[in-house]
């Protein structure tokens, strides 16, 4: 089972990276503006604000082994919808359709693993993050293959949904546990919103949005319009930041047998903030290429190991914890991009990259004040 929800993670993060590579492409093709192609970014983050919190909890009820196909099949149905639709407009609505159903296949894949595996629950989230990060990384070689074939961009989507389809065979092929049924009269959503630790992990888990899609969505521009590097080699550099992130949950998934994950945590954020420092104030380039595959080897672990300590305090509903917390980072992949945009557009991209430090440091408040104020009690988190 791990493994369906590590290729669920993949799946849907592969997605989210098929867009961004394919922007120039669908700009020619619909002959659209910047302001019109970056809606398909935000109804991307919509629908699956709205999905992924709502899939979770009824995944702690409801058939899993039919919901999860049926997640599977629709995010299948809505990539070929964005790759055959003809016009900007249904393009939109595919890809809003696509993230309201699709998005939901990481949190459901997550919530079974969850309640089938607790007691490996930060080692089989880093595993699960590392997958995403590789489906991040793929996503834009396949837009190039594409494209270098002398295909449309959309057939990369198409080819997606092939995926897709290919991950529901393997769920309706596989056994499921069945949901465990509860009877307390109060919402176990209004239980959940309502706790501190699931607040405080969804708060860090959106403020750390920041420090991931917030540095690696502007990194090819800052290479190219401040450091003056060739269109090819800045859109390179966020694979190296990609096989940082990569190795560092590899190694993540090691050593949470070895170390306490609220150690790691902060040792990561503080190799995040020398790297992050050292990026901004030298200006020599192959060192800034080093530092951005080390910055992405320090914060990798902070987002799967917050995601362990969130849901670790509702073991028994899985889903609907971890819906919650990733519909936080949904909302902080609307806020951060644009907001460091904001800030670039009036400074530059390497004065808005000191505000991710600042996300970093608020972060690292958060976690040490809350681990003090509201600790987790032992047998939660087994």
């Amino acid at each position: 089972m791990p493994y369906l929800a590590f290729a669920s993670n993949f799946t849907w993060v592969m997605v989210i990276g098929l867009l961004g590579p394919s922007v120039p492409a669908i700009i020619q093709d619909l002959g659209i503006d910047y302001t019109r192609a970056g809606l398909f970014f935000t109804m991307l983050a919509l629908g699956s604000l709205f999905g992924t919190p709502l899939a979770g909890a009824v995944s702690d009820y409801l058939n899993r082994r039919l919901l999860f196909s049926l997640i599977a099949f629709l995010l299948a149905a809505g990539l070929a919808a964005v790759g055959l639709a003809p016009s900007y407009s249904l393009i939109l609505l595919a890809v809003f359709f696509l993230s309201l159903f699709g998005a939901p296949a990481g949190v459901v894949g997550q919530s079974i693993m969850l309640q089938m595996f607790p007691e490996r629950r930060e080692r089989y989230l880093a595993l699960q993050t590392m997958f995403a990060a590789v489906g991040s990384l793929s996503a834009p070689l396949l837009v190039f293959l594409n494209l270098r074939a002398g295909l449309s961009w959309r057939w990369p989507f198409i080819e997606t949904g092939g995926l897709a389809l290919v991950l529901m065979t393997a769920i309706l092929a596989v056994r499921l546990p069945a949901a465990k049924v509860r009877t307390d009269r109060r919402s176990p959503l209004g239980r959940i919103l309502g706790h501190p630790r699931i607040l405080t992990s969804a708060l860090m888990i959106f403020l750390s949005v920041a420090s991931d899609l917030g540095f690696s969505f502007w990194l090819a521009e800052h290479f190219r319009t401040e450091l003056g590097v060739s269109l090819p080699l800045a859109s390179a550099v966020v694979s190296l930041y990609l096989v940082g992130m990569i190795s560092g949950r590899l190694a993540t998934s090691r050593l949470v047998q070895r170390f306490r994950a609220s150690a790691i945590i902060q040792g990561a954020i503080g190799l995040s903030l020398f790297a992050l420092a050292l990026f901004l104030l030298l200006p020599w380039i192959p060192a800034k290429l080093l530092l951005i595959c080390l910055y992405g080897l320090g914060i990798s672990p902070v987002f799967p190991l917050l995601m362990a300590r969130g849901t670790a305090a509702f073991p028994d509903q899985p889903g609907t914890a971890s819906g919650v917390l990733f519909a936080a980072v949904s909302l902080g992949g609307m806020v951060f991009p644009l907001v460091l945009g904001v800030v670039a557009a009036e400074l530059e991209i390497r004065r808005a990259y000191w505000l991710v430090a600042v996300m970093l440091v608020v972060t690292l408040l958060v976690y040490r004040w809350s681990e003090r104020r509201w600790p987790l009690p032992a047998q939660a988190g087994e």
